[in-house]
């Protein structure tokens, strides 16, 4: 009889021991799963405060050139290209920053001669494009959408006509007011349409939400 008592207790004790296991197991995985669905959103948000920290530092540093004259210090920060991908730290210099108050854009761009004017890195200046300063010009800008890193122009489908976008260059702030949307097939090339040639301008262009066809390009003229 005490054999027998002292059998079912091992017994017990064995499937106590699997229960735990099993349930420590189950842990293990229901936690993985969940920091495997947040890495995105976290990298996604310490991007945010990153570059909220370089831009901050390009209006410090731009203040302090138009006192002493001095140069415009390089600010070192992480980027990264994809989800799972991060990139080292690369020095940017920014010489510019767009910024769109209703979608929550604020993002610098660096020299158009830069290797990091491009689309993998930043908001990118088109090699037809003219600078904010020049008169009646077109300041053509691109950059991916989706959900990277690097879409910074993620949200651009939520504009409409009569938005305002701004651009810092130079110590001056331009205005521009959203005039046209267009979304034409992608086919490696592109024709900027400009509505109106005898004014500055501001064209952004992105892939078109949920297509793989079709990219689209927004028309601002100054303000």
């Amino acid at each position: 009889m005490l054999i027998q008592k002292q059998k079912k207790s091992k017994k017990g004790n064995k499937r106590k021991l699997k229960r735990s296991q099993i349930l420590l197991i189950g842990s293990f995985l229901v936690f993985a799963g969940v920091i495997t669905l947040s890495y995105g959103r976290l990298q996604v948000l310490r991007e945010m405060i990153y570059e909220s920290v370089r831009l901050a530092l390009f209006v410090e540093d731009t203040k302090v050139e138009k006192t002493n004259n001095t140069e415009e210090i390089p600010q070192e920060v992480t980027n990264t290209e994809t989800k799972s991908e991060v990139k080292p730290k690369i020095k940017y210099n920014y010489i510019g920053y767009l910024e769109i108050p209703k979608i929550g854009l604020k993002r610098g761009f660096v020299d158009p001669s830069s290797r990091y004017n491009n689309i993998q890195y930043n908001i990118t200046i088109s090699d037809k494009s003219n600078m904010p300063d020049v008169d009646y010009g077109n300041f053509i800008l691109y950059a991916h959408s989706g959900d990277a890193y690097i879409s910074f122009f993620a949200y651009l489908y939520k504009l409409n006509e009569g938005d305002y976008a701004y651009v810092t260059y130079n110590g001056e702030k331009y205005s521009y007011e959203l005039v046209k949307i267009e979304n034409v097939p992608k086919i490696g090339t592109l024709e900027v349409k400009r509505p109106n040639k005898n004014t500055k301008e501001l064209t952004l262009i992105t892939c078109t939400k949920d297509s793989d066809t079709e990219q689209t390009v927004y028309y601002f003229d100054i303000r």
